[in-house]
């Protein structure tokens, strides 16, 4: 694991500098704390800092080709080079190292672009071809490890973080103004954007080849949920078994301690459970927790009930963060702001592994393949509710459940925001429904707190267009695998677990249980009114009852309370009613207004308030 930066001047006569890129490093050493390296030839440079996982002493960076004509930096891992070296080798390869990045490099040298065929991992890479002048830049299938980019006519500059483009000399910082709105309505930057002008991300599954006379980028692979399964359900049960185990078995390849976060879900319990069919002598566990009065967070009990029963060496933790002085840290660490509070839980959980292991395995991304989110369940509730009549809905029931009150922090309240969420919705198209389910505020409410500026790109409609199958809860699982899987949920994870200098893997996110898992009939994902069927039923005699018993909750941290409280301070002193007016970005009067109703209890907008408070932390830091 690594971080990589890079340059190439359009001008062949313009010289990369080694200190440019040094200085690159240096703002992500977090990422690669063990060992560097550095390649600058004329108009085209490569560094990177590494975190040693596999090959601790030969895999130093950047790496070579055996004639010298190719040179690779590279990010991640591609846990299946042993078939792919011996492959080569059969094919009269030799190598140098025993490293994985070396394999890529000669997989890239053998079959050009095509070799993405070959790979099973995460990553991003950038490899110079001295001899066609060629630099490609590559990420993986999913998104799981970020590039971003920045362009203008003199330069293309590249790295795994911002913050290591911002030190290159030359770059301008400014905010990106025309994607305020699509960052206040879902909470990240979607597709390539981020707030910075000029600063874009490689989309997942993507490579750039960068010439003298420009860049281009390509699509090398998609996901496809149309030729369903058609086994019996144990069948496709046993297949999906086999499948994630082979996964979790690549994954705990390294020469490193490594172990898993766990949690009282089906997804970390699943992990913890193959790896202990694996290597039992190799488990070790984390848990998180909040104390007394957060329940509703809190999994350490069931966590370590599962741990006392396989017997792993289990850490758990219980956090009351000093969360004034670490908010501004994280939100540092991500370069951008976010409105997911996981970011906190990620850290912290990351922090304490760290202590005892360098590689951890997450179970991110299990609800994006099975439907694990309650708003999938609006499939089957709009089938029940389309059956009542008009004047009862409008009449009886939404006046009634608007009056009141709603919280996440207690159970009881957060079924009322639950269902308030949903009533608000149920006319709805279904893409605009779920649009809604996804959003921090409604339309009229971000026009309103954008002084009229909230117009924003609707994902949504054009990706369930693009799914290849009927079936809606395909849809709706593609246009998450499309979004806040990547923006989000992996760029935290990413951002997160290398603050802390820890290697985060994803079982299942390895791209033969994604694409079969797409090939799964929606009715064994979503059945009835159950989520993850499918999943559930593969590992029902597997996993302890006590797992199936766990009411499902986010993996994320007490952050409407703390708005009341620890943080209300904070959120005054960023959004009083002078810094806003000068700021000339939002309207005061519907900030203010939204304030108030989440501490008088009257909505819920905790998601709101801290994509509010990270993104004005944010405006600070870079002093714009």
């Amino acid at each position: 694991m690594c971080g990589i930066v890079g340059a190439y001047y359009f001008n062949s006569s313009i010289v990369v500098n080694e200190e440019d890129l040094r200085a690159m490093t240096d703002r992500i050493i977090n990422r690669g704390p063990d060992d560097e390296g550095f390649f600058c030839e004329h108009h085209v440079g490569l560094g990177m800092c590494r975190l040693s996982i596999i090959d601790l002493s030969g895999g130093k960076q950047p790496i070579f080709n055996e004639d010298k004509t190719k040179i690779i930096v590279f990010n991640g891992e591609a846990y299946n080079f042993k078939e792919n070296r011996e492959l080569l080798e059969r094919k009269s390869c030799r190598f140098s190292t025993n490293s994985d990045t070396e394999v890529v490099l000669t997989l890239f040298d053998r079959f050009g672009v095509d070799c993405f065929d070959y790979i099973n991992g995460m990553f991003g890479f950038a490899v110079w071809d001295r001899s066609s002048k060629i630099l490609t830049i590559a990420r993986d299938r999913i998104g799981i490890k970020p590039v971003y980019y920045y362009q203008d006519p003199e330069k293309l500059v590249f790295a795994s973080e911002i913050k290591s483009i911002l030190a290159f000399p030359g770059i301008p910082k400014r905010v990106d103004h025309s994607h305020l709105a699509q960052y206040f309505k879902y909470g990240f930057t979607p597709d390539d954007q981020t707030l910075y002008q000029g600063i874009k991300k490689l989309p997942p599954a993507c490579y750039m080849q960068v010439t003298e006379k420009g860049i281009s980028i390509k699509n090398y692979w998609s996901l496809s949920y149309a030729d369903k399964h058609k086994g019996t359900e144990k069948q496709i049960s046993d297949e999906f078994y086999d499948l994630l185990k082979s996964s979790v078995n690549y994954r705990m390849i390294a020469d490193v301690p490594l172990g898993a976060f766990l949690s009282s879900g089906i997804d970390s319990s699943s992990i913890v459970h193959l790896m202990n069919e694996l290597a039992p002598e190799k488990v070790s566990t984390y848990s998180i927790g909040f104390g007394q009065g957060y329940e509703q967070f809190n999994e350490l009990a069931p966590a370590r009930k599962f741990a006392e029963h396989y017997k792993t060496r289990h850490h758990e933790i219980i956090v009351r963060p000093d969360v004034v002085k670490l908010f501004p840290e994280l939100v540092h660490a991500l370069d951008e702001p976010l409105a997911d509070s996981s970011f906190i839980m990620t850290y912290l959980v990351s922090k304490l592994a760290r202590e005892t292991v360098t590689v951890i395995l997450s179970g991110v991304g299990g609800d994006e393949l099975f439907g694990g989110y309650r708003r999938y369940l609006n499939i089957q509730l709009n089938r029940v509710t389309n059956l009542i009549p008009k004047f009862i809905k409008q009449g009886c029931i939404e006046p009634l459940v608007n009056i009141l009150p709603e919280d996440r922090n207690s159970n009881i309240l957060n079924y009322i925001r639950l269902l308030k969420a949903y009533i608000k919705t149920w006319a709805l198209p279904v893409p605009e429904q779920y649009l809604s389910f996804t959003s921090l505020l409604s339309d009229e409410m971000l026009n309103a707190m954008l002084k009229g500026e909230g117009k924003y790109i609707d994902y949504h409609s054009k990706l369930m267009d693009d799914c290849d199958s009927h079936e809606l809860m395909d849809k709706l699982l593609y246009v998450d695998l499309k979004t806040s899987l990547p923006n989000q949920l992996l760029m935290l994870t990413d951002k997160m677990s290398m603050y802390t200098s820890l290697e985060a893997r994803v079982p299942y996110l390895d791209h033969r249980v994604v694409e079969f898992c797409a090939r799964i009939p929606a009715r064994l994902k979503l059945n009835g009114f159950k989520l993850r069927y499918i999943q559930k039923e593969t590992f029902r005699n597997k996993l302890p009852d006590f797992v199936f018993k766990q009411k499902k909750k986010g993996f994320g941290a007490p952050v409407g309370n703390w708005v009341r409280e620890d943080l209300k301070t904070m959120m005054m002193d960023l959004l009083n009613q002078d810094h806003l007016t000068s700021q000339g970005l939002f309207d005061p009067d519907e900030i203010h207004r939204i304030i108030n109703m989440h501490l008088n209890m009257e909505k819920d907008f905790t998601d709101l308030l801290l994509g509010m408070i990270s993104f004005q932390i944010w405006w600070e830091q870079n002093g714009f």
